[in-house]
């Protein structure tokens, strides 16, 4: 429980936390964690992994030219503003520690924020409008993101999300100092109480089992790759670095 104190949250740590504390213990504090590999997990990889290539200039795989370009259409260069793939925000205001790793951060008069989607469905603006790797990311930007611009404000920054299959369909969400110190009640409370959980026990809605990779572990059935929630993908890529702390 000592090495929990010293972790950064990421947004899929606290998303873990609120669908399951006993998935979280398990992942987090107990280290059983493995990486998946299935099409939509190396699919997915290879499309970030090619984003960041093209915003640092560098040869890509070749083998995702069509969404690639279809990205590039929507974000292009543009003299006089930075460009940051991959970029990694940490904050510690002493009471809670929290990280965030952004597909892309372009700096400019304003900090805009894009994150590349790449499932199946359609981005859904009113479900990520509250959702918690929203309010992660922009707060996180908000507390910590003078590194990058010195006199930023909660108003100059917004998040867009993007998926390259659905090129008319972005979801952009803008910030402001309501909606900040909002997040900031929210995300520290909610490390706050992981932090003192002592029982972290399983979540009411068993139906979310079906869909763990513990399922075996808790209730001693199998559970196929397949039927593994994409947000767990979305790991291997993203926030792989909380594992370590």
């Amino acid at each position: 429980m000592e090495d929990i104190k010293r972790m950064y949250f990421s947004q899929t740590a606290l998303r873990t936390y609120m669908s399951c504390p006993l998935k979280f213990k398990n992942r987090y504090i107990e280290g059983l964690y493995w990486n998946f590999d299935s099409p939509a997990a190396r699919e997915g990889r290879e499309f970030h992994l090619d984003a960041k290539r093209h915003f640092l200039n560098l040869p890509l795989s070749g083998h995702n030219g069509d969404l690639i370009a279809t990205m590039a259409d929507f974000v292009p260069v543009e003299s006089g503003k930075e460009y940051l793939p991959e970029f990694s925000l940490r904050h510690n205001n002493g009471n809670i520690k929290i990280m965030a790793k952004y597909d892309l951060v372009v700096v400019g008069e304003t900090v805009e924020i894009y994150d590349w989607k790449t499932e199946s469905a359609r981005p859904n603006a009113e479900k990520l409008r509250d959702d918690i790797q929203t309010r992660l990311y922009l707060y996180t930007m908000a507390a910590a993101g003078k590194t990058i611009k010195e006199d930023i404000r909660p108003s100059d920054i917004s998040i867009t999300y993007f998926n390259p299959s659905y090129p008319s369909s972005p979801v952009r969400i803008d910030y402001d100092s309501y909606r900040f110190e909002k997040d900031e009640i929210k995300i520290s409370g909610l490390v706050s109480q992981i932090l003192k959980d002592t029982e972290f026990k399983p979540t009411d809605d068993r139906r979310k089992c079906a869909y763990c990779e513990y399922n075996r572990l808790c209730n001693g059935k199998p559970v196929s790759l397949d039927s593994v929630d994409d947000q767990d993908f979305e790991l291997s890529w993203d926030d792989i670095e909380e594992i370590s702390f």
